[in-house]
């Protein structure tokens, strides 16, 4: 099972990104694709409560997928070194395709 969740573009994306967090337990054990097509600039803030929430779903043996980025947003990610931490597709149709794969052991 999977829970895809378009995000918006700052400045709601963090208050968005923690009621995320907050009602993930009700989710059961769906893995999550994050749209990020709306987020064209993302702040560290932001930064820091996606790695929570993926943190927090690979605890629980769930994924996190990201489509849609924009290539300035993968490029923060790509700069502060996350992005061999993360998965990213291109879009909703390859993320659902890829979590029917197993995850990559580095992310």
């Amino acid at each position: 099972d999977v829970l895809y969740v378009l995000l918006p573009a700052e400045p709601l994306l963090r208050p968005e990104l923690a009621l995320l967090r907050e009602h993930l337990p009700e989710a059961g054990d769906k893995h999550l694709i994050l749209d990020l097509s709306r987020v064209m600039i993302i702040t560290s803030p932001s930064i820091g409560s996606l790695l929570l929430l993926q943190k927090q779903l690979a605890q629980q043996g769930r994924r996190l997928i990201f489509c849609g980025a924009h290539l300035a947003t993968r490029c923060i990610f790509q700069v502060a070194g996350l992005d061999a931490h993360l998965e990213f597709v291109e879009n909703k149709s390859e993320a659902l395709t890829a979590i029917q794969r197993p995850a990559v052991e580095s992310r």
